[in-house]
């Protein structure tokens, strides 16, 4: 069997993240690739490197992920961006599915920049 390479879905701790899962997860079956999705948790340097964590809704995530038949990694960073930038490249994503928001253009740029070849697409309300 060919290996196809893995398409990356970055989720927030957001309920609204279900259809960027459910979106990852079409193209995956469509494309035959395995799914990843990724959460990074921001590290504040200042408060000793704590971040607060929604267990909840990352359990929700991790159900959803595990329903979509998708692996799921929760990394602490820094930089958020530089962790997806980096993960990807180990992962050898071809494609990250994103939401959009209020930071989500600045990240879809960075990430295109620090991953040529790969195709980033960002999902808004009223494309999935």
């Amino acid at each position: 069997m060919e290996n196809h390479a893995p398409i990356l879905v970055l989720v927030t701790l957001q309920r609204a993240c279900a259809r960027l899962i459910r979106r990852g997860a079409d193209m995956a079956l469509r494309q035959h690739s395995p799914l990843h999705v990724l959460h990074v948790v921001v590290t504040d340097p200042q408060s000793g490197g704590e971040s607060a964590i929604d267990a909840q809704a990352l359990d929700y995530l991790y159900a959803l992920a595990g329903e979509a038949g998708a692996q799921m990694t929760v990394l602490t960073a820094e930089v958020a961006v530089t962790a997806m930038a980096e993960f990807a490249a180990r992962q050898g994503a071809r494609q990250i599915v994103m939401g959009g928001g209020e930071q989500a253009g600045g990240i879809a740029e960075t990430l295109s920049q620090q991953l040529p070849g790969v195709q980033v697409m960002m999902m808004d309300e009223e494309t999935v």
